[in-house]
């Protein structure tokens, strides 16, 4: 039961620092384009936008790898 609230608040609170760190780079470039074909690799994060964007990563990723060890334990 708490495993299963940690695991949404990781990804929640992940896609939310991953998010913030587009509006911040928005904020500084005002660049839509580059966001909407992020694809292209044209974002040319500060160091506090690369770093929270990566925690965010992180962070989600930590939600999936709990989701899994979920699943595995009750199965």
């Amino acid at each position: 039961m708490v495993l299963d609230i940690l695991e949404s608040t990781l990804l929640a609170v992940g896609f939310a620092v991953f998010a913030s760190s587009i509006i911040l780079y928005l904020k500084r470039t005002t660049d839509y384009r580059a966001v909407l074909m992020f694809w292209q690799a044209e974002m040319a994060l500060s160091h506090r936008e690369f770093i929270v964007n990566r925690i965010g990563i992180i962070l989600m990723f930590m939600g999936i790898v709990l989701r899994f060890a979920n699943s595995w334990m009750v199965a």
